[in-house]
């Protein structure tokens, strides 16, 4: 690079997160050319893909990654398009091999595998650290500085099979030397977290956030094998690829691709955005090259509230940075729903199920939808009844919680841009009593 030119926070991040995967072994024989299958699950934000990932990636011959791949997108440059929303160009470039390697080193399936053997503490090592570079770019914590915390923690943790409990303590070791990293803004139990300062909203470093906060716990699972790869589905999702349809068929270039298409009333998803905006995560993007944000509802919670912005960013993003926080809200619900009506053209996906997030969360329709989802995925029936675990949640889920805030959530619902894609979806003006 020529003297004088600055380098971005964002190549600044991305070149350290790099660095730092360098130092971590890798083993693995396979790449993305060999999954056969995959089953795309595509939502709007806080529309409850979340949940229905980890219903599937608990099934034991599923593989899947934890959490959203939209980090590795990131760290393979492949964020924001032209227009600065999350619209790639179908012939956006990037390094096929080097976002492949990235995906299939988080990559595993079945139970959480606790460190139990010196082999089993290197694996640990080893996937604490590519999920540190993803969080904490800037910091470098390399593999061998990882190791020790590790082989500290295992020694003190009395719940090693508690993946939470014991990546807590990973991050107390770590912390000695790397005082930046904050507990606070991991999605773990409060009692094992800090909650970090109780004023303005704040980020959790001044870098590029690569992976976006609340962040994932590490556990170790079993790395896919091309065995694996032949007999089982890998099951992915990501608020963005709502946006990007097109470029799973790069990613995948030998695969079947099933997309699960979930839909949630406007009202709901609304709500669980508003909270998300306002809590202590999901910060996508710092715009402040671009715009000052004045969302009321959100930007008077802090100077970081002025600069980023949080979840995905639709098109036409520029018309709403001082708009009401639930005018906001309510574009992204339908920026991704549109972008998903239009994108699932012939072509892109192989098979398509809508399936309602409500009929997910109704006791007398789970379990009938549940198997359709099953089924269209091509994953055996589980033998016992389904657990809902709580993920990446703002507060206790519980039905229709969005009436509490109806007085927001239902005017910005009236849009006539949100109306339409709301009734295209099956949610229709008068039968707004009836959503969870």
């Amino acid at each position: 690079m020529a003297s004088g030119v600055e380098v971005s926070v964002r190549d600044r991040s991305i070149a350290a997160a790099r660095r730092t995967l360098a130092t971590v072994p890798v083993s693995a024989d396979v790449d993305l050319s060999h999954v056969t299958r995959v089953v795309a699950i595509v939502a709007s934000s806080r529309g409850g893909s979340s949940l229905l990932h980890q219903i599937l990636s608990d099934q034991p011959d599923v593989l899947s990654i934890a959490g959203e791949h939209t980090a590795l997108y990131k760290l393979n440059g492949l964020d924001r398009g032209r227009d600065g929303s999350d619209i790639l160009e179908p012939d956006a470039v990037f390094n096929w091999p080097e976002f492949s390697a990235d995906f299939m080193s988080l990559l595993g399936s079945g139970p959480n595998r606790p460190p139990v053997d010196a082999v089993g503490r290197m694996q640990y090592a080893a996937v604490v650290t590519r999920r540190l570079a993803l969080q904490w770019p800037l910091e470098e914590i390399r593999y061998t500085t990882v190791q020790d915390a590790v082989d500290q923690a295992v020694r003190s943790c009395v719940r090693r099979d508690d993946p939470d409990a014991l990546f807590a303590q990973v991050l107390h070791h770590l912390r000695c030397s790397h005082p930046r990293i904050d507990p606070s803004f991991y999605d773990l139990p409060p009692a094992l977290r800090s909650e970090g300062s109780t004023g303005d909203l704040r980020t959790p470093h001044d870098g590029f956030c690569i992976e976006e906060p609340p962040f994932i716990v590490p556990r170790v699972r079993t790395a896919a094998d091309r065995d694996c790869l032949q007999r089982h589905p890998v099951v992915i999702k990501s608020s963005v690829d709502a946006y990007r349809l097109p470029l799973l068929r790069r990613l995948f270039p030998h695969a079947h691709i099933r997309v699960v298409h979930l839909t949630r009333n406007p009202a709901a998803s609304i709500n669980g955005l508003y909270d998300g905006w306002r809590d202590r995560g999901f910060f996508s993007y710092d715009v402040s090259d671009q715009h000052t944000l004045a969302i009321d509802g959100y930007s008077e919670l802090g100077a970081a509230a002025r600069r980023w912005w949080n979840f995905d960013i639709p098109p036409g993003w520029e018309k709403l940075v001082d708009q009401p926080l639930e005018w906001v809200c309510a574009h992204q619900w339908a920026g991704a729903h549109r972008s998903a009506l239009e994108g699932l053209a012939p072509g892109i996906a192989d098979e398509v199920l809508r399936v309602p997030f409500e009929q997910i969360l109704h006791p007398a329709a789970r379990e009938a939808t549940l198997r359709s989802v099953f089924d269209f995925a091509g994953i055996q029936q589980p033998s016992r009844p389904v657990r809902f675990p709580v993920v990446m949640a703002t507060a206790q889920p519980r039905p229709a919680r969005w009436r509490q805030r109806a007085h927001l959530v239902l005017p910005a619902v009236e849009h006539p841009a949100i109306r339409e894609v709301a009734s295209e979806l099956g949610y229709r003006k008068g039968e707004e009593d009836q959503w969870l």
